[in-house]
Protein backbone atom coordinates (compact mmCIF):
# COMPACT_ATOMS: atom_id res chain seq x y z
CA UNK A 1 0.00 0.00 0.00
CA UNK A 2 2.84 2.58 0.62
CA UNK A 3 4.33 1.57 -2.55
CA UNK A 4 1.52 2.52 -4.28
CA UNK A 5 1.10 5.90 -2.78
CA UNK A 6 4.36 6.88 -3.45
CA UNK A 7 3.99 6.43 -6.98
CA UNK A 8 1.13 8.10 -6.92
CA UNK A 9 3.29 11.12 -4.87
CA UNK A 10 5.40 10.75 -7.62
CA UNK A 11 3.42 10.97 -10.22
CA UNK A 12 1.56 14.12 -9.08
CA UNK A 13 5.22 16.10 -8.57
CA UNK A 14 6.10 15.09 -12.02
CA UNK A 15 2.50 16.76 -13.39
CA UNK A 16 3.27 20.18 -10.73
CA UNK A 17 6.24 19.87 -12.24
CA UNK A 18 5.32 19.47 -15.96
CA UNK A 19 2.87 22.64 -15.17
CA UNK A 20 5.43 24.65 -13.65
CA UNK A 21 3.76 24.29 -10.22
CA UNK A 22 7.60 23.52 -9.22
CA UNK A 23 10.79 24.66 -10.01
CA UNK A 24 13.65 22.18 -11.85
CA UNK A 25 15.61 22.47 -8.33
CA UNK A 26 12.85 21.47 -6.20
CA UNK A 27 11.69 18.82 -8.42
CA UNK A 28 14.97 17.43 -8.39
CA UNK A 29 15.21 17.60 -4.86
CA UNK A 30 11.90 16.14 -4.17
CA UNK A 31 12.04 13.09 -6.78
CA UNK A 32 15.61 12.25 -5.24
CA UNK A 33 14.28 12.16 -1.56
CA UNK A 34 11.34 10.10 -2.93
CA UNK A 35 13.92 7.99 -5.12
CA UNK A 36 15.56 7.12 -1.33
CA UNK A 37 12.04 6.15 0.12
CA UNK A 38 11.33 4.01 -3.08
CA UNK A 39 14.61 1.80 -2.30
CA UNK A 40 14.20 1.77 0.98
CA UNK A 41 10.28 0.30 0.88
CA UNK A 42 11.67 -1.99 -1.73
CA UNK A 43 14.16 -3.18 0.42
CA UNK A 44 11.73 -3.81 3.19
CA UNK A 45 9.04 -5.77 1.18
CA UNK A 46 12.04 -7.90 -0.41
CA UNK A 47 13.10 -8.78 3.48
CA UNK A 48 9.59 -9.47 4.60
CA UNK A 49 8.59 -12.11 1.29
CA UNK A 50 11.81 -14.04 1.82
CA UNK A 51 10.67 -14.21 5.54
CA UNK A 52 7.48 -15.32 4.68
CA UNK A 53 6.76 -18.74 3.48
CA UNK A 54 5.44 -19.30 -0.16
CA UNK A 55 1.89 -20.46 0.12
Amino acid sequence: MAILKLDSLKFFLQLAWENKCLSNIKYSALSEQLDEVGRMLGGWKKGLEMKTPPK
